[in-house]
Parts: structure tokens; C-alpha cells; sequence
């Protein structure tokens, strides 16, 4: 198992709350972007324990709440952008 570091920033605004969640482990390759949300869906970097439904189920979760998730993958980390809009 390989570690890495992660980090986690809260703020709040008058629209929305946000959660950033930087992980520096290993990024997501670019061509699988756009499908990271699909259901049974594995990655390239995928640990050969995945199943491919974490990152589905939480976008599913994230949007029934009112709220969005986004990914940004660099060269040397990950971070995904979650916004709960306040009605």
C-alpha cells in the first residue's frame, strides 16, 4: 500500500460551501478524466483492489444533496472541488 499526502480546505461563501480535497498521490491520467464518475469504471493508476463504484457513488450521493463535484488531476496531484449550493 502506498501513502501519500492529502489535504482537505473548507470554506463558505454566500452561494456555496466548498470542500477541496488535495491528494499528491499518484494523478489521474488525462484520457481517463472524463469517465472517473462512470460506474465500474477503472483508471489507468487504479489500485487492483477497486471495483470501480467509489467515485460514482459519490457523485451520486454529492448531487442528490444540492451539490457538485469536480477533479482537477496535475502532474504531481489530484484535487477534487465539492460545492454544496445553500437554497
Amino acid at each position: 500500500m502506498q501513502f501519500s499526502e492529502v489535504y482537505i480546505k473548507y470554506f463558505k461563501n454566500n452561494v456555496y460551501s466548498c470542500i477541496e480535497i488535495k491528494n499528491f498521490g499518484n494523478p489521474i491520467d488525462e484520457k481517463d478524466l472524463p469517465h472517473i464518475f462512470e460506474r465500474f469504471f477503472k483508471g489507468k493508476n487504479s489500485s487492483l483492489e477497486s471495483i470501480g463504484i467509489g467515485l460514482a457513488l459519490s457523485k451520486n450521493i454529492i448531487e442528490k444533496d444540492n451539490g457538485t463535484i469536480l477533479v482537477q488531476s496535475q502532474d504531481d496531484y489530484t484535487n477534487f472541488i465539492i460545492k454544496y449550493f445553500d437554497l
